[in-house]
């Protein structure tokens, strides 16, 4: 039993402790680091969860927002349209050459054709038609038609542009 003294007398005690004092250290400082990683990441969850709802919630508004203004211009389009209608024969007069032709009934309708032709009417080979006929009057009516129907939906194209323009500048503030 001396022999085993003899060795534990010969080791260097000193630099065993300090070994065991550097080791106890470094476990301590890779438990301490490994909790500040857990927790920087945990609190980098929770931001983007949150940033994803608050994502979620400013895209249901302005989803809300953009429709909310898709629904009031098709209103004011319509009423618009309604108008326009109303005031046929009053646009009709302004126009030259324009004989007043009666809008068929409801909007957007079509009016109906009471019977299908059998045949075409014959017509010379060089007719050449003379001014101011009804076909020159229903080109220039459906042309007036057109070219108002036209100018009021570029016209509620460019409100509903500003609008969702506004609408996405607005919410990004």
């Amino acid at each position: 039993m001396f022999p085993v003294l003899n060795i534990l007398a010969a080791l260097p005690w000193r630099l065993i402790g300090a070994g065991l004092l550097a080791l106890a250290l470094f476990a301590g400082g890779c438990q301490y680091g490994e909790r500040r990683v857990t927790a920087r990441w945990d609190a980098e969850k929770v931001a983007t969860a949150q940033a994803v709802v608050r994502r979620a919630q400013q895209v249901a508004a302005v989803t809300t927002h953009q429709s909310t203004i898709n629904q009031e211009i098709s209103n004011e389009f319509q009423t618009a349209r309604a108008a326009l209608a109303a005031d046929h024969g009053h646009l009709l007069d302004r126009v030259p050459h324009c004989v007043r032709v009666t809008l068929p009934s409801g909007a957007g309708a079509v009016p109906e054709v009471s019977a299908i032709a059998a045949r075409t009417d014959a017509s010379p080979a060089d007719a050449v038609p003379a001014a101011g006929q009804a076909e020159d009057a229903r080109t220039c009516e459906r042309l007036a038609e057109d070219a108002a129907q036209t100018t009021l939906m570029v016209v509620e194209f460019q409100r509903w542009y500003r609008e969702q323009e506004k609408g996405i500048n607005g919410s990004s503030d």
